[in-house]
């Protein structure tokens, strides 16, 4: 039997066959069955849904739907597709790509939103819901490896635990950290580019007082440090005239010989309260 999708596209809870437009949601399980680590995961299987970055600058959207999208890095440059965490909207482009994890759902709204979800929303909106505290103890750890190309080795590791304190208060607390050596190889000096180290801490405190009101208290915070974006020069040489060098266009190597950096540290604090009216 195919388990109900629940979403908050409208503001309020409700089965996604019931919502009344162009909607492709995904819970809990499909986001791990699918083994999404960020949002560009997902452009595969969603019709006239493009969610890339920007070039090689990571963490930098370029995300277009129905044909509308901004691709700049340009922090004054609103985007035309809206990206809400928690129904917190993220103004810019620059750090909406990161690692997701520990989600209850991911909605991605075609065509505009603006009578519900406000300005540039104009090609649709993505909506993130983290979970919250369930009525068990609930421990999760996921732990993961990988390499590919010429880069180098790709490390994550996750964990939470969540559950109830009281009967009308709930507690989950999780982690996530991420250190990638790269994935570009520099022609310079035989490197590799494009690494970058995540730390993300989460809490969430849920409070019931009753079954008509919900009071959800979030803490998020992140720290990413890596490199910079890759240079588009493939030449490899001294410099000097009628000495060897590599002139080879593999898009995914580089040379240059100064590594830039991107640093991102970020604090979210939100308060949630749901009313049933």
């Amino acid at each position: 039997m195919l388990e109900e999708v629940i979403v908050t596209a409208r503001k309020r809870e409700e089965g996604s066959q019931d919502v009344p437009m162009s909607i492709s949601a995904f819970n809990a399980n499909q986001i791990e069955a699918l083994k999404v680590r960020d949002l560009t995961n997902l452009s595969v299987g969603m019709p006239n849904v493009a969610l890339d970055d920007v070039g090689t600058t990571r963490g930098t959207a370029n995300f277009s739907i129905r044909g509308l999208g901004i691709n700049s890095t340009i922090p004054s440059i609103d985007p035309t597709v809206g990206v809400f965490v928690n129904g917190i909207y993220l103004g810019v482009n620059n750090g909406i790509i990161f690692d997701v994890f520990d989600l209850e759902s991911i909605e991605v709204l075609r065509g505009p939103q603006g009578i519900l979800f406000g300005r540039n929303v104009t090609g649709g909106a993505i909506l993130m819901n983290t979970r919250k505290p369930g009525d068990e103890l609930d421990v999760t750890i996921r732990a993961a490896a990988d390499t590919g190309g010429d880069g180098g080795v790709n490390k994550y590791l996750m964990g939470a635990i969540g559950g109830p304190v009281t009967d009308t208060l709930g507690l989950r607390l999780t982690a996530y950290w991420n250190d990638d050596d790269g994935w570009h190889e520099n022609q310079f000096d035989g490197s590799d580019v494009q690494a970058v180290e995540q730390q993300m801490l989460r809490g969430t405190l849920a409070w019931q007082p009753s079954d008509r009101a919900e009071l959800v208290l979030r803490y998020e915070y992140t720290d990413i440090e890596g490199d910079g974006p890759v240079s588009q020069s493939h030449i490899n040489g001294s410099g000097i005239p009628g000495s060897p060098f590599n002139a080879d266009r593999d898009s995914f190597d580089a040379s240059y010989d100064l590594v830039g950096e991107q640093n991102i540290e970020t604090d979210f604090f939100t308060a949630e309260l749901n009313l049933d009216v």
